[in-house]
């Protein structure tokens, strides 16, 4: 295990060096970071960048100078002149690195904020910049998080519903945010205390302000995501279907894209949400009854020179049509081909050909019909033009590999347009590229496509016999 020390401690051997030694502040400060480095210990949450007193004879923090300005003001009564100033400093700080919130939150700075919150709960010029100083400490480091901000964060859901000032629902929704990623126990807590409900309901009050739909669509996918390690189980399935079956956020979703199409990153945001709540096949077809597929179509065609939102309308499709009569519905209204315009306009973003790919592929699993389809549209060519322009990503030649097998397997005029494309070259320098990591699949295309495949027995049954 690593060694840690407290900021203090360094900070401590930092004054030494610059008063024992004369060192300038900039080189006492890497002096001392060589110094505990050698004795193996880790720096990751040491503040690295101070400033010396006026005196010389201090260290300086400015985000603790602003956080002792904001204690002062939290107990007693807050003015804008007195605390948009070090809410400025101590935001700004907070953004530097998690070891500034860190250190922020080792000295009260939670418990000051949200006291200070309180206070100017109904002040709207002071509640802005004061949640702005929450989501900046609470940024990728959720755990401050407790039963009394839930509370509060709650009430502020509820207000912002009615809010003129943009800035709060805005900023409420990403405090929203920031406290269930990678935290699955804030998550099942603020669940419990009604805050899908209440964030819906703010989607939807604030339907036309569109900083607070793309916040609030952040927040509302938070909910949807199981990435906390520390925890063996999440309830990102059961959070999703509480979105889709309880409170209407298809339907909802929905309606708006239709409403924010003139917006690009509005109406992605939106769509991203939606695709998070293809977990079950109804689900899916939920979906295509209230006209994804229709939105899906126009996002294409009227935003073709937008590689974000047609990255996002492919990945919504991918999740969709795993429902396999969806699959044929998309089919059928033409989808495919408007994928495959869409890689190869977008050939230089790897996101859209990866979700293009992905999206490819599962039109054409299973279906041979599918897969002549996609190969007529050119959806082959398109694929290995995108695999050699990325040479050198992985991920996308993985996503290339797979959409190949998909839609070469199950019909041999496929595969042999595949050849002529130059498929095996391709594969193979992929595979030398980037070797195991995409070995399965990339030798698995191959084998489908009836080409030429190493492979290695791992073992022949020789060697040394069983104990008996």
């Amino acid at each position: 295990m690593a060694k840690v020390v407290y900021q203090e401690t360094f900070d401590s051997v930092v004054l030494e060096n610059v008063t024992e030694f004369d060192s300038p502040l900039d080189e006492a400060i890497d002096e001392a970071i060589k110094e505990f480095e050698a004795q193996g210990v880790h720096l990751g949450i040491i503040v690295k960048n101070m400033r010396l007193s006026e005196d010389k004879k201090t260290i300086v923090h400015d985000i603790l100078i602003a956080l002792e300005k904001l204690r002062n003001a939290a107990d007693g009564s807050p003015v804008l002149e007195d605390i948009q100033g070090p809410l400025t400093t101590f935001s700004a700080q907070c953004k530097v690195s998690i070891a500034h919130r860190v250190m922020a939150n080792n000295h009260g700075a939670y418990a000051v904020l949200l006291k200070l919150l309180k206070k100017v709960q109904r002040d709207p010029a002071l509640l802005g910049p004061s949640l702005k100083a929450m989501v900046a400490m609470t940024e990728l480091n959720p755990d401050i998080l407790t039963g009394e901000g839930i509370q509060f964060l709650m009430e502020l859901i509820e207000d912002s519903k009615y809010s003129d000032n943009p800035t709060i629902p805005e900023y409420v929704a990403r405090w929203s945010t920031e406290c269930c990623l990678k935290h699955e126990v804030n998550r099942q807590n603020l669940v419990a205390a009604g805050a899908l409900g209440s964030l819906v309901a703010l989607l939807q009050a604030q339907k036309s302000n569109s900083r607070v739909v793309k916040a609030t669509s952040k927040a509302l996918r938070a909910y949807t995501l199981d990435d906390d390690i520390r925890q063996a189980f999440g309830k990102a399935h059961e959070h999703a279907r509480l979105l889709a079956e309880e409170h209407g956020l298809i339907a909802i979703s929905l309606d708006m894209i239709k409403d924010w199409l003139q917006d690009s990153d509005t109406a992605s945001e939106l769509l991203s949400t939606v695709g998070k709540l293809c977990v079950r096949a109804e689900y899916c077809q939920e979906i295509v009854d209230h006209g994804a597929l229709h939105v899906i179509n126009n996002v294409f065609v009227s935003f073709p020179d937008h590689p974000a939102i047609n990255k996002q309308a492919m990945s919504l499709l991918k999740a969709m049509v795993g429902n396999d009569k969806v699959k044929t519905e998309a089919m059928k209204s033409g989808v495919s081909q408007l994928i495959i315009a869409a890689i190869i306009k977008h050939q230089a973003v790897v996101g859209v050909c990866e979700e293009g790919f992905g999206a490819l592929s599962m039109l054409a699993l299973r279906v041979p019909a599918h897969a002549k389809q996609i190969i007529q549209a050119g959806g082959g060519q398109a694929i290995i033009q995108a695999m050699k322009i990325h040479y050198n990503n992985m991920q996308l030649q993985k996503l290339g590999c797979m959409a190949i097998r998909n839609i070469g397997c199950r019909v041999p005029e496929n595969r042999q347009l595949f050849i002529e494309y130059g498929v095996e070259e391709v594969i193979n320098s992929a595979l030398q590229n980037h070797g195991e990591p995409i070995k399965d699949v990339a030798k698995a295309a191959l084998r489908d496509l009836d080409l030429k495949v190493d492979f290695v027995e791992q073992w022949r049954g020789t060697g040394h016999e069983i104990c008996r």
